[in-house]
C-alpha cells in the first residue's frame, strides 16, 4: 500500500490469493493475534535457487551458493540445501504475510515463515548437539515479476536469498 501511495497508482487486488476473510476481521476489529497470524501466502513456486550469507559471523563473511532446491505451495513450503558447516539440511514449514500488493504484473508482500531444520548442530547453538531438529522463525519480504520470484529471508544470524518460478 504503502509502494502504491508513493507512485500514486491504485492497488489491484491479487485474485488468485485472496482467501477469505472472517467476519472480525471484515468489520475492521481484528485482534492483535490475527493480525500477528497473518494471512495465508498462497505463492505456489518451484525455488531453484538458494544463496545465503552470514553478514554477524567473521567465518562465513560471503555470499555463497547452497546447492538448495525447493517447493512452495498454500502456506506450506519446503526445501533442501547445503548449510554453511557443508552438512545437507531439510526445512520446511509455514509462510504468512503481514502486508502484500500488487502493482501491474509485480507483486510484493512482507511476512514470516514458522518451521523446523535439519542438518544443524553444536556449532550454530549449543543445545542443537541434543536435537536433531531445531525450530526456526524469521522475516521474508518477496517480489514477484510475472511467474519469476525472489525472496529474501532472515533468520537466526543468515540471509538467504531464493530464486524461483511461479506456477
Amino acid at each position: 500500500m504503502l509502494a502504491c501511495l508513493l507512485v500514486g497508482t491504485e492497488r489491484t487486488p491479487i485474485e488468485a490469493q485472496e482467501e477469505p476473510v472472517p467476519a472480525q476481521l471484515e468489520e475492521g476489529d481484528a485482534s492483535f493475534w490475527a493480525t500477528l497470524a497473518g494471512g495465508r501466502a498462497d505463492r505456489r513456486r518451484a525455488i531453484f535457487g538458494i544463496w545465503a550469507m552470514h553478514p554477524f559471523e567473521p567465518q562465513f563473511p560471503e555470499v555463497e551458493w547452497t546447492q538448495g532446491f525447493g517447493f512452495a505451495f498454500s502456506q506450506w513450503f519446503g526445501a533442501t540445501f547445503v548449510n554453511s558447516y557443508d552438512e545437507r539440511s531439510f526445512i520446511a514449514g509455514i509462510e504468512r504475510y503481514w502486508a502484500r500488493g500488487r502493482w501491474g504484473f509485480t507483486g510484493f508482500g512482507l511476512g514470516y515463515r514458522l518451521g523446523l531444520v535439519t542438518g544443524y548442530d553444536e556449532r550454530l547453538v549449543s543445545w542443537a548437539e541434543d536435537v536433531p531438529v531445531l525450530p526456526f522463525a524469521g522475516v521474508v519480504g518477496w517480489i514477484d515479476v510475472g511467474p519469476l520470484g525472489v525472496d529474501v529471508y532472515y533468520v537466526y544470524r543468515a540471509i538467504t536469498l531464493e530464486s524461483s518460478v511461479r506456477f
